[in-house]
Formats: structure tokens, C-alpha cells, sequence
């Protein structure tokens, strides 16, 4: 039995069963277009999906023409998927906390959907992005929000969600001009969370017979669980989400 985990390989693949696409952050597509809005088309832009799962959305930056991505993912299963699913896009193994590492830069853009919850060392994420950054780079993100602090002891609680550590949108301005970024934008997502949870979690109780056939009784009740979860905490406003831009701002080198 593969480790029942929403971030592992499994995971992605039955949530693009769910989906419909390779996406595992709320919204999909609408999703995108919101990220991406204004974006026009420049097939030399450079771009970096810090994060990229199984390169559902960095496939479809790439179909609108918006740029040439590179993905980064740290797991190796996920990775190899990525590139099975998506030969078109780029995909590194490595660390978005030590990106520098594999990546040489430079990126016009760097974009994440919904990765920084599980992000440790988020300050050391930027600054990583930040060295990667063009002269005048851009940052997007995407990205679940705790928006008062009762995420962590919010109930009812549940253990798979215990490690979470979603954005705080009163530190996020200092935390970006700490890593040499100037913030732009910070949108608050929330109830198009809701909306978007709530059609998941449908979704989910429409395929419980398509999931249990390919992904066998145990992994049915799990996802049902973690989003009902996940659900339940959009719904109390312990979990939110925002759509952030910045810019590499130049004098913090």
C-alpha cells in the first residue's frame, strides 16, 4: 500500500482522477486565469514553478503561450510522473528551500500553487527565489492562508493536517522585503476557497466507486476525510486563501 498521503505520487494521480486534469490545488483552471491574469503571451519568457507536482498547470502555462516553464519537485516519484504526463515542461528534482542548488537561473517569473504550507523555512524560499530572479523578475503565488492564527488549534482538528503551516497575511509583506522582494498585490481567496471545497468534496462522494476500483477502499475513505477536513476548516475561516504578486526589487542586493 502506497503512503496515504495527498502529497505523494498516489496522491496526485487520484486527485487528477477527481479533477479531471493533473491539478492538485483548489480552483484548476479558473485558478489559473486568476494567477496568470494580465500575463500576455511571450514565448521567450522564462518561468519556474517552484513546487510543480505533476505539472498539470505548468502544461497549461505553456499552452497559452506564456512562457517556457521549468517545474521543481522535490519528490522523485512525482517528478518521474510529471515528466511522463507533461514531456514538454522541464522538471528538476530538487528543494524550493535550496533551489540554487539544481537551478541556474535566470527566471522572468517564479509561481507557486498552493506549496507554501508545506514549507518549513518559507524566508529561505524567497531568498532562493529572489537569487533565481531576473532584473525586474516577478512573484506569484497561490497559496492557502491562515488568516487570523487559529489554524493551529482550530477544531476539529485532524493529524494529517497538523503539520500545515499556511501563509500569515499580516507577515507576508515583511517576510518578502526580508528576501528581496517588493509586494504588489495580496488578494484574499476565501470564499472562492469555499465554493471551490465545496465542489471537491462533491466530486469526491460522485467518484467513490471510480476510486475504490482504482485506488482500492483505503485511499477512498482517506481523501473523503482529508477534505471533508479541509472543508471544514475553509468553512470556519481557520483556512483561507490568497493570491499574492511581488516584484525582485533591486536595491535590497
Amino acid at each position: 500500500m502506497a503512503e496515504l498521503a495527498m502529497n505523494s505520487a498516489t496522491g496526485k494521480r487520484l486527485l487528477a482522477l477527481i479533477r479531471d486534469a493533473d491539478y492538485a490545488h483548489p480552483g484548476e483552471v479558473e485558478a489559473n486565469r486568476l494567477l496568470f491574469a494580465g500575463l500576455a503571451p511571450d514565448a521567450g519568457r522564462r518561468i519556474l514553478d517552484a513546487g510543480c507536482g505533476g505539472a498539470g498547470t505548468a502544461a497549461w502555462v505553456q499552452a497559452q503561450g506564456l512562457g517556457v516553464v521549468t517545474g521543481l519537485e522535490m519528490d522523485a516519484e512525482t517528478g518521474r510522473l510529471a515528466r511522463e504526463r507533461h514531456p514538454s515542461v522541464t522538471v528538476v528534482r530538487g528543494d524550493v528551500q535550496r533551489a540554487t542548488e539544481v537551478l541556474a537561473g535566470p527566471f522572468d517569473l517564479a509561481y507557486t500553487m498552493t506549496v507554501l504550507y508545506a514549507v518549513p523555512d518559507k524566508a529561505a524560499m524567497f531568498e532562493q527565489l529572489a537569487a533565481l530572479a531576473a532584473p525586474g523578475g516577478e512573484l506569484r503565488l497561490f497559496e492557502y492562508a491562515d488568516p487570523d492564527g487559529r489554524f493551529a488549534t482550530a477544531s476539529p482538528s485532524r493529524r494529517s493536517l497538523s503539520w500545515w503551516r499556511p501563509l500569515r497575511p499580516e507577515e507576508l509583506p515583511a517576510q518578502l522585503a526580508a528576501s528581496g522582494w517588493r509586494l504588489t498585490e495580496l488578494r484574499d481567496l476565501s470564499r472562492l476557497f469555499l465554493g471551490w471545497y465545496e465542489d471537491l468534496c462533491w466530486r469526491i462522494a460522485a467518484r467513490r466507486t471510480a476510486i475504490a476500483r482504482t485506488f482500492g477502499a483505503e485511499w477512498r475513505e482517506f481523501v473523503t476525510t482529508e477534505y471533508e477536513a479541509i472543508l471544514g476548516r475553509v468553512r470556519d475561516g481557520s483556512l483561507g486563501g490568497v493570491l499574492v504578486t511581488a516584484t525582485r526589487d533591486a536595491s535590497a542586493d
